[in-house]
């Protein structure tokens, strides 16, 4: 009923009236979406997309309502609109967004149809058309979200993951030698912020010459 009157309503006549129709609608979306998760996570629960670049998102990116905004992104690149500012990303982007849709209303069709049938087994066409929704969902949330924010590129996490894992050893070996003490460690001792980085330096070169 919301996307109905959405299709049918003039914006510029009363903004206020879209801007509550939008958010009913991405509070609709959200719903729709982490009913399709459950179920995917039940029939294919072996066949989802990985979704590891996550891992590269900055942390206020990643929030119970992303998947809501992906859908209404990928709507609206469909539809023709752009991005501000983003009208290259988003031309490049816009098949990928008209396969999502198209995708999501197939896996809609398809779960309104075996609910009718039997809602206690998926079939296999079930399942193919949840594992390719899946697929794109996920392609297009790695696109949409590194046109939006800087999203560090593959070598620069492969560092900062090798940054992190020399902090580690050097804060242990510290500790096995005496440089510093557990109970620094355990007592957030302000000192640390300095003598682990030069630590990790010299060990670096000392590992890595």
């Amino acid at each position: 009923m919301v996307a109905t009157e959405l299709d049918s309503f003039d914006g510029r006549a009363d903004p206020d009236r879209c801007s509550i129709l939008v958010s009913q609608l991405r509070i609709c979306q959200d719903k729709v979406l982490s009913i399709c998760n459950d179920i995917m996570d039940d029939a294919i629960p072996d066949m989802r997309a990985n979704r590891d670049f996550r891992a590269k998102f900055p942390d206020d990116v990643l929030h119970e309502n992303l998947a809501g905004q992906l859908w209404f992104g990928a709507e609206c690149l469909a539809a023709g609109s752009n991005i501000i500012h983003r009208e290259l990303e988003s031309a490049s982007m816009r098949p990928l967004a008209k396969a999502l849709t198209r995708a999501l209303d197939n896996v809609r069709c398809l779960l309104r149809e075996q609910s009718l049938k039997n809602s206690l087994a998926y079939s296999d066409k079930v399942r193919e058309a949840l594992r390719i929704f899946d697929r794109l969902f996920a392609e297009f949330e790695l696109c949409y979200v590194s046109a939006m924010v800087p999203i560090k590129s593959a070598k620069e996490y492969h560092l900062q993951q090798e940054i992190v894992v020399l902090f580690s050893e050097t804060l242990i070996r510290a500790l096995k030698i005496g440089l510093v003490t557990q109970e620094m460690v355990d007592d957030y001792d302000p000192s640390l912020m300095f003598t682990i980085p030069r630590l990790a330096i010299v060990w670096g070169l000392l590992l890595y010459p």
